[in-house]
């Protein structure tokens, strides 16, 4: 899941819109951060802190522990199935010196094959759960996005930049512009109310 948050960050960085909350202060011209274009409209730039964005966003929390559960029970269910190889192992070897030549081969045969098998479905297991981490990836960062724009027409931003402390290429960013609190807020009652209208699935 680290692998993902990573990844996440990072396309968390190419926004180039954002909208904030409607009771946001919208007279800028004092803060650094506003600029005036030509015809007279004022343009603002702000910024999101993304690791304050992924860590509030109710929506990334709910995924992040619904793959470590899967990644837990993929690992549970890899275990057994080795273990169980591993005993087959052990009682062939235990039986070794009362097995014919052509018996030995067959069960080293069997084994071998059990062993691949087992490693083809540990690749193919793990595919899928990649595959679901990346969907997964895929419609949190749709989200931001839609959210994005239905509220940049309201504030009409000109520029959000992702702003994180683990590094990047902003070195500063004045609190004043931090729009992140407001995204958050609107983002999980988004999310909310779309978990109240989809039913939960059955538990297996």
């Amino acid at each position: 899941m680290k692998k993902l948050s990573l990844i996440v960050c990072g396309s968390l960085l190419a926004i180039g819109a954002i909208s904030c909350d409607k009771s946001a202060d919208k007279s800028t011209a004092t803060t650094s951060s506003a600029t005036t274009t030509k015809t007279g409209v004022e343009k603002k730039t702000v910024y999101v802190n993304t690791d304050s964005l992924l860590s509030g966003y109710q929506f990334y929390k709910d995924a992040q522990k619904e793959f470590e559960n899967k990644g837990y029970r993929l690992q549970v269910d890899l275990g057994q199935r080795e273990k169980g190889l591993q005993s087959e192992l052990q009682a062939i070897q235990q039986r070794a010196q009362t097995m014919t030549q052509a018996e030995l081969q067959g069960a080293d045969m069997m084994l071998k094959k059990k062993g691949a098998d087992l490693q083809q479905y540990s690749q193919q297991r793990q595919g899928v759960l990649q595959a679901e981490q990346a969907k997964k990836m895929q419609e949190l960062y749709a989200n931001i996005r839609e959210y994005v724009k239905k509220h940049n027409a309201e504030n009409n931003f000109e520029f959000v930049l992702g702003y994180t402390t683990a590094g990047g290429g902003i070195l500063f960013a004045d609190e004043s512009a931090d729009r992140t609190k407001q995204i958050v807020d609107g983002l999980n009652v988004e999310y909310a109310e779309l978990k109240k209208s989809t039913p939960t699935p059955a538990k297996k």
